[in-house]
């Protein structure tokens, strides 16, 4: 992996990343014919002929604008295809791909997360011999490849871990910010003791439930150990409901993080209350220190504020430096995927000709990298980024400094049930036994269906 990262770097010169019809008779044989076409439609056949609309389940709310902005480029030099986004509407991804594929509705292209693409992996087009999926990097497509099939591709490596305002935390203390001083939790307690004497807010937490039932239990599975067997081994132990939190290291290590971040959160006396958009504006606004988030809401930030001063730093796992996950960041990324059974063949053509554009010309990797705020995961992009939190990843993957995102594991749905327990415990409604009694119950149930 440092090989691999060591040549994107020197060869790419990668400086950044961020951090969401008609129903073919044949799926099978339809997949193979429209990815044999994919030479046709990388040269604009979309642009010509009959008027196409397509639909593109977006789900990451906080860049709908940005991928919105992104279509209409699309469309100018591809006029007759149409391309309208879907959002999520308040429902889960899950949730939402259910009920579209059920009316059939399905929406010709869709972001999924690992738990979304094994659950509907059945209905994706293969992808194996369309252009933009040729230029994914090995290490990145591994888990959206099905029996030599290609049924999904990433989009960005995106970054998990704790946002930090440079501005912020130096004007509260007075000297300069260096991420790396931040070696186990003990250095972060004390720091935000002393940032809680002033007058800015030490932390923010966003109460949302994919927040706190995905990415940060990506942190706490991510940490179990840097063996990726051994991972797994707690995941099936989970699923059987033999894995016992309470007496869990890491379990409790990751709580006592987040009863330290609950001490200071800004929001400590109405914890439910704060909505994304504000958590957005306090941080934009450099009103707040730390952030549990992933850079993916970078775009937000720089929008409010242009000048921002943020970066990306590990969320603490105990107070030993050595501790697995205290230097880590999590790295992670969702997918595109394209509708195999409910698509007329000339939206999947049209689907196929905007990634197309998107990854392999001039104008379409303007947009990728300055548009939608997304590092390439892949091969020979002559347009590169340059935003600072993107280089901060890319350095955390040259020195192995990650971790997996695990909750492509997660059994569908589970997500949330997580996010509500944590909900709970924010809320002080519920004590740490009663997280680790509902997340043993969660597991079984949701592993079961």
């Amino acid at each position: 992996m440092k090989k691999i990262f060591s040549f994107l770097l020197a060869s790419a010169v990668m400086a950044s990343l961020t951090a969401c019809s008609g129903a073919a008779k044949d799926p099978a044989s339809n997949s193979g014919t429209t990815a044999a076409k994919t030479e046709e439609t990388s040269k604009g056949a979309s642009g010509k002929g009959e008027k196409v609309e397509i639909s593109f389940l977006v789900t990451k709310p906080e860049i709908v604008p940005q991928f919105e902005e992104t279509f209409k480029k699309y469309s100018e030099s591809n006029p007759n295809v149409t391309i309208s986004a879907i959002p999520l509407s308040g429902q889960t991804i899950y949730e939402k791909l259910t009920s579209l594929y059920a009316s059939g509705n399905a929406p010709t292209i869709t972001m999924v997360g690992g738990p979304e693409f094994n659950s509907f992996k059945d209905n994706f087009l293969d992808l194996s011999n369309a252009d933009f999926a040729k230029k994914v990097y090995s290490w990145a497509i591994d888990k959206t490849t099905v029996d030599n099939k290609v049924l999904a591709v990433p989009t960005t490596a995106e970054g998990i871990g704790i946002m930090y305002n440079k501005t912020v935390i130096e004007a509260a203390t007075g000297r300069d910010f260096d991420p790396a001083s931040i070696k186990n939790r003990q250095d972060f307690a004390k720091l935000l003791e002393e940032i809680s004497k002033t007058e800015y807010a030490p932390v923010q937490i966003t109460n949302k439930d994919w927040l706190l039932g995905s990415h940060l239990t990506s942190v706490l599975y991510g940490s179990v150990s840097k063996d990726f067997n051994e991972r797994q081994a707690v995941i099936e132990a989970c699923k059987k409901g033999e894995y016992d939190f309470s007496n869990s290291e890491v379990f409790n290590n990751w709580m006592d993080t987040f009863d330290l971040l609950m001490k200071y959160n800004k929001y400590q006396k109405a914890p439910l209350a704060n909505a994304y958009e504000d958590d957005q504006l306090t941080m934009g606004s450099d009103q707040v220190a730390f952030w549990p988030i992933g850079n993916y809401i970078y775009p937000n930030i720089i929008d409010i504020n242009p000048i921002a001063d943020v970066g990306l730093m590990p969320y603490p796992m105990g107070d030993d430096d050595a501790a697995v996950g205290n230097k880590d960041i999590v790295l992670s990324y969702s997918m595109f995927a394209i509708d195999a059974k409910q698509s007329t063949p000339a939206q999947q053509e049209a689907a196929i000709d905007f990634f197309n554009w998107l990854i392999t010309t001039d104008e379409g990797q303007d947009a990728y990298i300055n548009t939608l705020i997304f590092v390439p995961i892949f091969e020979g992009f002559k347009v590169q980024p340059s935003n600072p939190v993107a280089k901060q990843i890319v350095a955390y993957m040259e020195k192995g400094d990650t971790l997996e995102r695990m909750s492509d594991y997660f059994p569908a749905g589970v997500m949330n049930q997580f996010g509500a327990t944590m909900q709970q415990y924010l809320d002080g409604k519920i004590q740490r036994a009663d997280v680790a009694e509902q997340f043993k119950k969660q597991w079984v149930e949701f592993s079961s269906k």
